[in-house]
């Protein structure tokens, strides 16, 4: 039986080695073979192997091509849909239909694949993204058996997976992998659509402006044409998004507009607690902090509770440190700091050190060193230079303003190290 696939990706799953594996059922280096399929073992040591690994022989399909075939078939349309329709509830249903309904092939290249899309599906409905890391590193070492869209496969879920975790940096080199594989495999419409979209996230996140512009609008396209409505909305929504950061604030409030328009005439009232939120991310750039405050407080009212809105929270606590509103600040920090605990999720971390760093910063007494260089430190840890940027200006100004002025320097130096690094610059000239 072709069984090695499967033998050695629950090993490695199960971080067991090949030796402990392979005692009292055959030598470690008949294993190996076993598990690159150079040869088929009789199916008294691959009943032994199973046992040992906790596999389930009767979930064994042996050389049942039409059952592969429907399987297969199965897969990739619950791959698309998941993927096009984006409901947080349908992918949880695809995804637990396809944990119990989960059976072994002798066919690798299926297998393979069963296990990168569910690998992606987990990502999206945000389920332990540490136990993510860990299936990540184990398909690594599987990696060298991939065709070339698994490959591809493998690098999305990981651009993904670091997006997920905050790690923009790491998550742009990905996706960057993922482009230069584009031009060897044979994408769909849809894959291609949704590929564009999310590169136009990142670079949106990452404040490349010109070139995201073209990803979206090449994703809009498809969307429009196959009336993936919501889908539509979401690209509208990231059309704003580029546009205020490039400061055309007029077109960006056209663009959440349209969006707003798709809501009231495809009746999606749940996606506009996303488009007050922008709306009101808009205002707060142009410095309005009153129709900033209104609007994130509308975008936090249509938000449903599973969708708990701790970036709207956030957002208000900026705009109302903007207005030195100190009891507000804090009042919807401790609002921000409960719903971080409710959650329990780690990879919303970096709100639990914004949410402290500014309750810390408008009590009586001031800002506290300790939480901002945790926090500058946990950014560190993420790459992200943003906020390593800003947080380490707002310490050198305390403690300018408390006349430490050595320290206040070394802060201000740090401060410019990480803005250089922010801006991608490498010299003042270049500012």
């Amino acid at each position: 039986m072709k069984v090695g696939h499967l033998i050695r990706a629950e090993r490695i799953r199960q971080q067991m080695k090949q030796l402990v594996l392979a005692k009292g059922i055959c030598t470690p280096s008949y294993l190996s073979k076993i598990e690159r399929n150079l040869i088929f073992p009789s199916e008294d040591i691959v009943t032994l192997l199973f046992n040992r690994l906790g596999i389930d022989p009767s979930k064994l399909q042996k050389n049942d091509q039409q059952t592969e075939i429907d399987f297969e078939k199965m897969l990739e349309t619950s791959y698309k849909e998941v993927i096009t329709n984006r409901d947080a509830n349908f992918t949880k249903q695809k995804l637990e239909y396809l944990e119990t309904h989960n059976p072994l092939f002798e066919n690798q290249t299926l297998y393979y694949t069963y296990l990168l899309i569910m690998l992606r599906f987990r990502i999206m409905v945000g389920r332990n993204l540490d136990e993510r890391k860990k299936e990540i590193d184990d398909l690594e070492e599987l990696s060298k058996d991939f065709t070339p869209r698994q490959t591809y496969l493998y690098k999305l879920n990981t651009a993904i997976y670091y997006y997920s975790t905050e790690n923009r940096n790491k998550s742009i080199e990905y996706f960057e992998d993922v482009l230069l594989l584009v031009d060897d495999i044979s994408l769909e419409a849809w894959e291609k659509a949704e590929l564009n979209y999310m590169i136009g996230v990142v670079y949106t996140a990452d404040s490349r402006i010109f070139t995201t512009i073209d990803y979206i609008r090449s994703a809009l396209d498809y969307f429009r044409e196959n009336f993936l409505m919501k889908r539509v909305l979401d690209c509208y929504v990231l059309i704003g998004i580029t546009r205020k950061k490039s400061e055309q604030f007029q077109e960006a409030l056209e663009s959440y507009l349209k969006a707003m328009q798709i809501c009231d005439e495809f009746n999606m009232d749940l996606e506009k607690g996303i488009i007050y939120h922008n709306i009101g991310s808009l205002y707060g750039t142009m410095g309005n902090s009153e129709d900033a405050i209104k609007y994130y407080k509308k975008s936090i009212e249509y938000k449903s509770e599973e969708d708990i809105p701790l970036i709207s929270v956030l957002c208000l606590v900026v705009e109302y440190s903007k207005v030195n509103n100190k009891k507000l600040v804090i009042d919807w920090c401790n609002e921000g700091l409960s719903m971080f605990s409710q959650l329990k999720d780690k990879n919303l971390t970096s709100y639990f050190h914004h949410f402290n760093i500014f309750k810390s910063l408008h009590s009586d007494q001031g800002l506290s060193v300790e939480i901002t260089e945790d926090a500058i430190d946990y950014f560190k840890s993420i790459e992200d230079f943003q906020y390593i940027h800003k947080y380490s200006i707002a310490l050198a100004e305390w403690y300018y303003k408390n006349r430490k002025y050595k320290l206040s320097a070394i802060y201000y130096q740090e401060a410019n190290k990480y803005g250089y690094l922010y801006r991608k610059i490498n010299r003042w000239e270049d500012l």
